[in-house]
C-alpha cells in the first residue's frame, strides 16, 4: 500500500502464517500452532481448510478508505433482498450513523437470515474469509491482548463471491452509481474472493 491515503480496513490474501520458517524458526512456530488450533476449530464446524500449507505468502492486498462504504453496501443489500426502497439509504451516502440501520442489525444478531450473509455480516477487523464454500458465517472466541474475550468472524470466498455477483446488477438497477463508494467496495470484495480462491489462502481483514 501506498501508504498516501489513510484506510479504515486493510484486506490482505495470504496466509495466516505470515513468516517462513527459514525466516524466523521461533515466530513461525508460534504462530503455526495459533493457527493449526484456528483450523482444528474450524474442522469442527464442517469447514476442512488447510491454513498451514503456504507460510509468509501473500498474494494480493486492497484497502477500504472508508468503513462507511461497507456499512452503506450491507444496508442496500439487505434492503434490496426484501424488495424496499433505497433511496435514503442512497441518500445517506457511505457514512454510519449511530442510529444503525435495523436490516442491519438484524442480520447482524441473527434475528432475520439474509442470502447476502457473508458481506453483512463483516464488520471490521478480526474478520477472515476462507477459501473454501459454507453455508453460515462462523464466529470464533479468542482472548486478545489484553486477556479480553473477543470474537472472530469467518466467512466463506466462495459465498461472498456469489453473493456479490447477484447484488451487483440489484445495486445499478435500483440507481446506485458505479462510481459510488459502496459499489467500489463491492469491486474490492470481488477481487479479494477472485484471489482467495484462485491460490486456496484466506482473506485477511485488519
Amino acid at each position: 500500500m501506498s501508504g498516501e491515503v489513510a484506510s479504515e480496513l486493510d484486506l490482505v490474501v495470504g496466509s495466516m502464517i505470515t513468516v517462513r520458517p527459514d525466516e524466523d524458526r521461533a515466530a513461525y512456530d508460534e504462530e503455526k500452532e495459533s493457527v493449526a488450533a484456528v483450523q482444528d476449530q474450524l474442522r469442527e464446524e464442517g469447514v476442512d481448510v488447510d491454513l498451514l500449507s503456504q507460510p509468509g505468502t501473500e498474494v494480493w492486498e486492497g484497502a477500504l478508505e472508508n468503513m462507511g462504504a461497507l456499512y452503506q453496501l450491507s444496508r442496500l443489500a439487505a434492503r434490496l433482498e426484501h424488495d424496499q426502497d433505497v433511496a435514503e439509504v442512497i441518500e445517506d451516502g457511505p457514512v454510519i450513523y449511530d442510529d444503525l440501520d435495523r436490516a442491519v442489525t438484524d442480520v447482524w444478531d441473527d434475528l432475520v437470515k439474509s442470502r447476502f450473509q457473508h458481506l453483512i455480516n463483516l464488520q471490521g477487523i478480526n474478520s477472515y474469509y476462507m477459501p473454501a464454500d459454507f453455508d453460515d458465517p462462523i464466529w470464533l472466541s479468542f482472548e486478545d491482548d489484553q486477556g479480553e474475550e473477543d470474537n472472530a468472524f469467518f466467512g466463506s470466498s466462495a459465498r461472498l463471491q456469489r453473493e456479490l455477483a447477484e447484488l451487483a446488477p440489484l445495486l445499478v438497477k435500483a440507481g446506485v452509481s458505479v462510481n459510488s463508494e459502496a459499489y467500489r467496495c463491492l469491486e474490492l470484495l470481488r477481487a479479494a474472493a477472485a484471489k482467495s480462491l484462485e491460490f486456496g489462502l484466506p482473506i485477511i481483514v485488519w
